[in-house]
């Protein structure tokens, strides 16, 4: 595909859609495939181009609605084209509104239909509740961190793990809610000790209960013991799977 420069929705179409959630949401239900009636209602300027160029690409929608067999591909996308892009444009609603409205549209809304009202716009489109959630949360940003935070160059696949966590988001989830949700390290490390306990213990370890939110916080009492920032993948891989041994015999599963 060609190249194309990067854009951000202006300040001034971003204003208009935050002070019209209700009249875009209807919008959208209405249009689930194509965004030209909601480029339409948007100031003429629109639209802002930057100096950053990137390939172009475009993201797929499932046949039969099931968003889940594209998913992975799309997040796989959306990060090889994306990765080397400056943080502050990875970081920026305007940046991710552009590219829903331009690159994926039909996706985004087969990944999350807007049916339920304005929330969808306002909490999973733009940063409603705040910058970190917004990344965590959003539509396809949290598709393109999935991947950065679960890619590792170290495997003969580097896209394993992401395979993992895509399989089953509740492997990956619990973490996007933790401060050190950014931090690929011990993301990769903690999946890294999930995926050996199935290997070990069978599909069994993943029926107790609330089994992933206890390793999430496994992880954050770590973090009270010794900075996470300065501990090892293996550490965390080494300490969470000791804590899963823990609840593996706690629960009676050998």
């Amino acid at each position: 595909m060609s190249e194309i420069n990067v854009k951000f929705v202006s300040d001034e179409a971003l204003a208009m859609i935050k002070g019209n959630l209700n009249l875009f949401t209807d919008i959208v239900k209405d249009n689930s495939s194509t965004s030209e009636e909601f480029k339409d209602r948007l100031p003429e300027r629109a639209f802002v181009e930057k100096k950053y160029v990137i390939e172009d690409f475009s993201l797929k929608v499932s046949d039969d609605g099931d968003y889940s067999k594209v998913d992975l591909e799309n997040a796989i996308t959306l990060y090889e084209h994306l990765k080397d892009l400056p943080k502050h444009v990875l970081g920026d609603e305007r940046f991710w509104l552009w590219i829903i409205l331009d690159k994926g549209y039909a996706a985004a809304n087969q990944a999350m239909p807007v049916t339920s009202g304005k929330n969808v716009i306002k909490d999973h489109w733009l940063y409603g509740q705040g910058r970190r959630r917004g990344l965590m949360f959003g539509v396809l940003t949290r598709a393109f961190y999935r991947v950065a935070l679960t890619r590792d160059e170290k495997l003969d696949d580097p896209y394993e793990l992401t395979r993992f966590a895509t399989e089953n988001y509740l492997r990956y989830r619990e973490f996007t809610w933790r401060a050190y949700s950014n931090n690929e390290i011990i993301v990769i490390g903690a999946l890294k000790a999930e995926k050996a306990a199935i290997e070990k213990y069978g599909d069994d370890i993943e029926k107790i209960p609330d089994y992933y939110p206890e390793i999430a916080k496994a992880v954050s009492k770590l973090g009270s013991v010794m900075l996470l920032d300065f501990m090892s993948e293996d550490y965390i891989t080494e300490k969470v799977g000791e804590y899963i041994d823990l609840l593996a015999e706690k629960n009676s599963i050998v």
